[in-house]
């Protein structure tokens, strides 16, 4: 038989003073993929004995201190081809930052669908951050005509695939100045030559994989079925992950 892919959980950590969401998370992550290398991805100078003393199962990956100043460098750090060559001896790297929830296993599934992206369907509108539960044939419809951002703050990557990706794209592109989960999704169909170097889920897969914006009425579209996982659950709705997720 076939060897099944393997992958590293990459948890992004910019400091250890976390808040009862963010160790519910961590708990969480150790409890449902504590089976798979989870690595807390954080600055070189940043001393985490106290949390890996905590979760020892935790290991480390360290990178420069200055991608961890803000949004924009961490978006380089994750648009580097340095960055996933680091972890080249995994197939995939799932990015669960701390404000992300998973639910049950189901990465063998995930990676068996051999894409190179994939991370919860979102629209950049304000209109659709938190539709309710009756509202889900609106959603459909704005995730069927809009161009999709498949937010990063819990998605699954192909290394290799990535990397060469990347290489590609800056062949021919300056460098990327945007949120870094927009150049895997929003820009690889926008610009048509990079669609042939990336394979990305239907918004209709993604939301299988991860719910974010309006989480009622994606509840609604997956017939009252949980996701793997989902992301930015006390910012949108929060309310609806109330009966799911306890803290």
């Amino acid at each position: 038989m076939p060897t099944p892919p393997s992958v590293a959980v990459l948890v992004p950590l910019y400091q250890t003073a976390l808040s009862l969401a963010e160790r519910a998370s961590l708990s969480q992550c150790l409890r449902v993929l504590g089976d798979y290398p989870i690595l807390l991805v954080k600055p070189q100078g940043l001393d985490v004995t106290s949390i890996v003393n905590a979760f020892p199962l935790l290991r480390t990956q360290s990178f420069p201190d200055h991608f961890f100043t803000g949004t924009d460098s961490y978006n380089q750090l994750l648009t580097s081809p340095d960055f996933y060559q680091r972890f080249i001896e995994y197939d995939y790297v799932l990015i669960h930052q701390l404000d992300a929830y998973v639910f049950r296993d189901e990465l063998p599934y995930w990676c068996a669908q051999k894409l190179d992206y994939i991370g919860a369907p979102t629209v950049h509108q304000e209109a659709f951050d938190a539709l309710p539960a009756g509202a889900e044939h609106e959603f459909a419809h704005t995730l069927t005509t809009h161009r999709i951002v498949f937010n990063g703050g819990l998605s699954l990557r192909r290394v290799r695939g990535l990397i060469r990706y990347l290489n590609i794209y800056r062949r021919f592109y300056p460098a990327w100045r945007g949120n870094e989960d927009m150049l895997f999704s929003l820009e690889a169909t926008r610009l048509i030559p990079m669609k042939l170097f990336i394979r990305l889920p239907t918004w209709q897969q993604a939301l299988r994989f991860s719910f974010e914006k309006s989480p009622a009425a994606s509840y609604e579209l997956t017939h009252h079925a949980l996701p793997f996982g989902c992301h930015a659950w006390e910012r949108y709705a929060p309310e609806f992950w109330q009966e799911f997720i306890k803290i």
